[in-house]
């Protein structure tokens, strides 16, 4: 899981890495006794984490990571447009790694696809795909919106991002979709060398 991967990445490195969720965030920098260098969160909570966590302490969160560490992120920024470019009739894949058993809030279905709507207050279809499954045709696409990949090697996930370049379908991450769409992406670009020019 990249919870663990990161983690792993940061002991690897002889760095410390301390735990907690978005309800303790407060009380555990308090505990800390020094600030961090980096914080890391799940791209749901980044508002709630923003708030938070003092801005001149770099934030970022886990698809970003996942997405640099597989050598696909500047590809998966070439959707930021194109979200604000849909129109009432436009069909969005909605793309996911893993085959989890899904729940009635399920992030993919459910979530995405009403941020999405309320966000570009447009008539959009949504389609979506998950697994190995992965439509050949991108074509009646207008924008592919797809999951940190953490069920997918890296391999399978270049090949992914580069069908979309090859047929050019505009291509984002969840992660970066959700930042977009609060108004939060401009601080993890503080974070992350790939997304500098958000700041530009």
């Amino acid at each position: 899981m990249p919870q663990q991967q990161t983690i792993r990445d940061i002991l690897d490195t002889s760095a410390i890495a301390v735990v907690t969720d978005e309800h303790k965030l407060a009380d555990t920098l308090a505990l800390l006794g020094k600030e961090p260098a980096f914080v890391v969160t799940d791209s749901q909570v980044f508002k709630e984490v923003a708030s938070v966590v003092p801005p001149h302490i770099k934030l970022t969160y886990i698809s970003v990571l996942m997405a640099r560490h597989k050598g696909i992120l500047p590809y998966l920024t070439t959707g930021l447009q194109a979200v604000n470019r849909l129109a009432d009739g436009d069909t969005v894949l909605i793309a996911e790694g893993c085959t989890h058993h899904r729940q009635c809030e399920d992030i993919g279905t459910v979530k995405i696809p009403r941020w999405l709507k309320a966000f570009t207050q447009k008539n959009i279809y949504i389609e979506t795909s998950s697994g190995t499954t992965f439509p050949q045709d991108l074509s009646p696409y207008t924008l592919v919106i797809h999951c940190g990949g953490c069920m997918l090697n890296e391999k399978e996930m270049k090949y992914r991002t580069k069908e979309a370049g090859m047929q050019h379908t505009p291509i984002i991450n969840y992660g970066i979709l959700i930042a977009y769409m609060n108004g939060i992406l401009e601080r993890s670009a503080e974070a992350v060398p790939e997304l500098a020019f958000l700041k530009e």
